[in-house]
């Protein structure tokens, strides 16, 4: 195994970004270990609470000198260390011709209140770099980063795979003849843009008058941009973030790596989507059977079961059994519905058409993938086959998907009634993980359900609450921002943790019952002490989501937790 070892500088207003890198080389490692690669982050934060004045020089440079990278971030302004790791970096490649180094400077808004004379140092080390014949490149948000630099590493790691040992890489040709020579025309996510703004444009008001007013807008390259950034924020909240990650890897340079990482997304991003309809159903079916049971035939309460019981998530075809089956009991028992228009899709859900076969192709992916048997003409395909599933999902976006976190209740002197404050992440496809730009506040004279992702239409409180199908894990850890993960496998035959799917890059979290019991409710005094403490409402939080999935599980099934008995 080849380990390629990069060093990231950045001040800390930049600290949300290295988190987003630091995720993005996660996700790269899964994919360069088949070939014999390591991305190894080194930061000093990771082995020093700071970077003092005491520290030895020599200790500094050894850690430079071992990198083969050096990343360089900056903002709006230049710090100390920062602008000594530069320097001790292009020393050192002078000297030996490594590490690479490679700055970027974020081109985004700012309140011109943040500005100080700090902003001096931005431009006095633009102009250096600038005579040192170094060349800085700028991006404008972590996605654009990402893409960026993800085109560089393209270009860098074969020189890399060469070096890494014989016998772990994946040789295996392409059915075009192996690596492409000369980049295609990068046609990537032209049909997707174009039929689903289409199929929107009932459904969304921006979509309708954008279409209105730029009957040309696929000849201008501003006016596409336009139209995917309003397609991303049109499909509701967790659908909207999978079409960005996808419209993101389009704009890339063709490579290898961009056709793998394509053909993936439209593959997950099909799932998300069956799958959010799945648990929007099972969450509704839930409410139903508590207010007035309902009788199952055979079929049904296999198939709940089988959902309930599974130790492995399901695939793209399990989970479009899993949505015919609900859909048929929801029409059959005439039961009400917030998503009353995937009713439509029933008919639709049968072996032979359309829609099933587009799914049953996407199903394909992962086996394709693993051939590494495929080429410019399969993402195509693929890219044809998850337009033909969108655009019958259409409708969601008519929906908004928001995560509520804490209720705070405010109550001023003199005032008789008092207001709660429901603090909630609006989730919409920009939106990412640890990011708090969309947190909101809104007043209202009763409470709703507190950390809970919630589906709604036009009415925020006429809603289908997606807990514990779909969770902000972050919001359930008190840990600020949202890390929206949806429900994969229960370890039904071992020690029955629950385990979640993180939306962003498919890392599990795994949820276990606390042993950590609440004090009795009837000891107030007892119980404010104990919920004084963070990590016990932390504790309470995640025990509620081990409790409700499995109050669902009784209920829609009848099968009890399932738990060893003690033998002797």
């Amino acid at each position: 195994m080849k380990t390629i070892r990069i060093f990231i500088a950045s001040s800390s207003e930049l600290k949300e970004d290295r988190d987003q890198f630091r995720l993005f080389i996660s996700t790269e490692n899964d994919r360069l270990h088949k070939k014999g690669l390591y991305l190894e982050l080194v930061q000093w934060e990771y082995f020093l609470d700071a970077i003092s004045d005491t520290r030895l020089q020599s200790e500094y440079n050894a850690a430079i000198r071992s990198c083969d990278i050096v990343l360089c971030l900056f903002f709006t302004k230049v710090g100390k260390y920062t602008a000594e790791e530069f320097d001790t970096a292009y020393e050192i490649f002078k000297d030996q011709g490594k590490p690479r180094i490679w700055t970027y400077f974020k081109n985004a808004q700012i309140n011109t209140g943040a500005i100080t004379e700090e902003i001096n140092t931005l431009l006095a080390f633009k102009k250096k770099i600038g005579d040192l014949g170094h060349f800085h490149t700028e991006y404008s948000n972590i996605d654009n980063l990402i893409n960026k630099y993800r085109s560089q590493l393209d270009l860098l790691l074969p020189s890399f795979e060469a070096e890494a040992t014989a016998g772990t890489l994946d040789t295996k040709p392409a059915d075009n003849g192996g690596e492409a020579t000369a980049p295609p025309a990068n046609h990537f996510n032209e049909l997707l843009t174009s039929r689903l703004l289409l199929a929107i444009r009932p459904h969304h008001r921006k979509a309708e008058d954008f279409l209105a007013y730029n009957g040309d807008w696929a000849e201008n390259d501003t006016l596409v941009r336009t139209a995917k950034q309003i397609i991303i924020n049109a499909y509701v909240g967790v659908v909207g973030v999978q079409i960005r990650k996808l419209m993101s890897i389009g704009e890339e340079d063709f490579s290898r790596s961009k056709m793998e990482r394509y053909l993936e997304n439209c593959h997950i991003t099909a799932k998300r989507s069956i799958q959010l309809l799945c648990y929007a159903l099972l969450s509704k079916l839930w409410d139903h059977q508590v207010l007035s049971k309902i009788d199952f035939s055979r079929a049904q309460s296999e198939g709940l079961t089988k959902f309930f019981r599974n130790a492995a998530e399901e695939d793209l075809l399990g989970f479009l059994d899993l949505l015919r089956l609900l859909l048929d009991i929801f029409s059959g028992k005439k039961l009400d519905i917030l998503l009353s228009e995937s009713l439509a899709l029933l008919p639709k859900l049968s072996e032979g058409s359309q829609l099933f076969g587009a799914c049953a192709k996407l199903a394909e992916i992962p086996q394709l993938l693993e051939s590494r048997s495929y080429g410019p003409a399969d993402c195509l395909e693929a890219e044809t086959n998850l337009a033909t599933v969108l655009e019958e999902l259409a409708f969601l976006a008519e929906y908004r998907m928001i995560s509520i976190n804490e209720i705070d209740f405010n109550q001023q002197r003199n005032d008789q009634q008092g207001l709660y404050l429901h603090n909630y992440t609006l989730l919409v496809g920009e939106s990412q993980a640890k990011n708090g730009s969309q947190n909101k506040v809104r007043r209202e004279s009763s409470p709703v359900i507190s950390h809970a992702v919630i589906l709604f239409k036009d009415n925020y409180r006429d809603n289908i609450n997606l807990d514990p199908f779909i969770i902000d894990f972050n919001g359930l850890a008190l840990s600020g921002g949202s890390k929206i993960c949806f429900y994969s496998h229960c370890n039904t035959f071992g020690n029955l943790d629950l385990n979640f799917s993180f939306i962003e890059d498919n890392s599990l979290e795994s949820i276990r019952k606390s042993n950590n019991p609440k004090p009795d409710e009837a000891n107030l005094n007892s119980l404010n002490a104990w919920l004084s403490k963070r990590e016990n409402r932390r504790d309470m939080n995640f025990d509620k989501v081990y409790s409700l999935f499995f109050e669902a599980k009784r209920a829609l099934t009848g099968v009890e937790e399932e738990v060893d008995d003690d033998s002797f």
